[in-house]
């Protein structure tokens, strides 16, 4: 017998130790780490986000909310359209992305919230603007919209999580719920899920069709595999159909784009996202995948513009 519990005894120190080692290989992400980073840094409540502000000053503003894992640079495509389309852009890591902080503490639905209403009073935006969201930005950006109409005159809504998402009740999905056991395991292999992603498979895309920023640099600084791990414990990325409903009521006019070839979003989601936004010009892009914003921007930026260009009333 002693020798079995000296036996688990010493597999239980050598994963805490490949636990602990596993976060202490990576680098602090300091002003030293930051000095090669474009854009500008806001020191708000829950730490030090980082922001891109581009285009004409006085120009009708459009703020783009990335998804779960991958920084700004994912509208990099989208972004030059809009500004040489006459509008500015407001783009941000979320906290624990890129090279914003990764501050410990839930990654919740109040949190987003409050992050994008602290970096706007930063800048000093005090009229209505477009606001449009990716992925796991769909829910914050509707969340934000339902919240603070008054502040949104339109909503697009890029492949939005939110409705049906694929392995989200999947037993992978619940082991990571798990306290303890899913903290060992996200640390350990949450990298290789998250790389892992047919997304970042781009070989076969032409350049000009290709995410404009290296994904893997931020997993070398250390917060980033728990700020995400945080998100998917706390902020809920199925089941939001109360939230679009409230998006519905405030009438703001929604464009929402899906891919029919979608692997992480499913395709019918957009159905049941236009009945619980009837009004909502609802578009699906038939090779559409989860990165259709920048995979097929040649058609997905003229939509853009068109749509935040329109002025038709509310």
């Amino acid at each position: 017998m002693k020798w079995i519990l000296r036996l688990l005894g010493l597999i239980l120190f050598l994963a805490f130790s490949a636990y602990l080692g596993a976060d202490l290989m990576l680098k602090p992400l300091n002003d030293e780490a930051r000095e090669s980073a474009p854009g500008a840094f806001a020191d708000l409540a829950d730490g030090t986000l980082h922001y891109r502000l581009e285009g004409p000053e006085e120009a009708p503003l459009v703020v783009l909310v990335h998804g779960f894992s991958t920084p700004n640079f994912i509208y990099e495509q989208n972004v030059e359209a809009l500004n040489a389309a006459g509008f500015r852009t407001l783009r941000f890591d979320h906290f624990g992305r890129g090279w914003s902080d990764r501050p410990s503490g839930k990654y919740d639905v109040d949190f987003y919230d409050r992050a994008l209403i602290e970096l706007l009073d930063h800048i000093g935006v005090d009229e209505p603007f477009g606001l449009a969201g990716l992925s796991m930005g769909g829910p914050i950006v509707a969340e934000f919209a339902a919240r603070h109409p008054e502040r949104v005159n339109r909503l697009v809504l890029l492949v939005p999580a939110g409705l049906d998402l694929a392995s989200s009740d999947s037993g992978a999905a619940k082991l990571v719920q798990m306290p303890i056991i899913g903290d060992f395991v996200w640390r350990m292999v949450g990298k290789s899920i998250l790389l892992g992603d047919p997304q970042y498979d781009e070989s076969a895309r032409a350049p000009e069709d290709r995410l404009r920023g290296d994904v893997t640099e931020q997993f070398q600084y250390r917060g980033y595999l728990q700020a995400l791990l945080s998100t998917l414990r706390h902020m809920p990325m199925a089941g939001r159909e109360e939230t679009f409903t409230r998006v519905a009521e405030t009438g703001i006019p929604v464009l929402a784009i899906y891919g029919a070839k979608d692997e992480t979003v499913l395709i019918s989601s957009a159905e049941r996202l236009q009945a619980l936004i009837p009004a909502a010009d609802i578009r699906v892009l038939e090779e559409g995948e989860h990165g259709l914003n920048y995979q097929h921007h040649k058609i997905v930026n003229p939509w853009l513009v068109e749509f935040f260009s329109s002025s038709d009333d509310q």
